[in-house]
């Protein structure tokens, strides 16, 4: 059994952030295909939870949420806390893009800048590959 420490945590972290950055088929690789749990907050996130079972279709949802910003990217606020034990670490996450009128949320006014923070909890497994995600993340304004 591999060990989540840290170094481990943040090494996976950073897959994360590449895969709602640059490359959502990163997913294939941090992703566990034996079964992944989303937990979104509510029934207004963009997505229906229950419909992300693996790393396709977490691909599939990343490609689709971040298509509609302009130059939407996610960064480190702090973190890790980790939970050697559990095998779960969270991360708090900033993220700054431009609405392009894509999602139907009243915020979205094309042009204007979003920000979005939020707090994501993994959970992984023996081989560290992520099982479980609980998400949580508002617009905490627009300029």
């Amino acid at each position: 059994m591999l060990t989540l420490d840290t170094s481990v945590a943040h090494r996976i972290w950073e897959n994360w952030l590449r895969m709602w950055n640059e490359d959502s088929d990163i997913a294939h690789d941090i992703i566990s295909p034996a079964g992944y749990v989303l937990h979104l907050p509510d029934a207004a996130a963009t997505i229906d939870p229950s419909t992300i079972s693996g790393p396709a279709e977490m691909s599939k949802w990343v490609a689709g949420f971040t298509g509609k910003f302009e130059g939407l990217r996610y960064a480190t606020d702090f973190g890790p806390f980790v939970d050697e034990d559990e095998r779960r670490f969270a991360y708090r996450w900033i993220g700054t893009g431009t609405w392009t009128g894509a999602t139907g949320w009243p915020h979205d006014v094309p042009g204007r800048e979003a920000i979005f923070v939020g707090v994501d909890i993994f959970q992984v497994d023996a081989s560290l590959q992520i099982t479980e995600c609980w998400s949580q993340g508002a617009v905490t304004r627009t300029t």
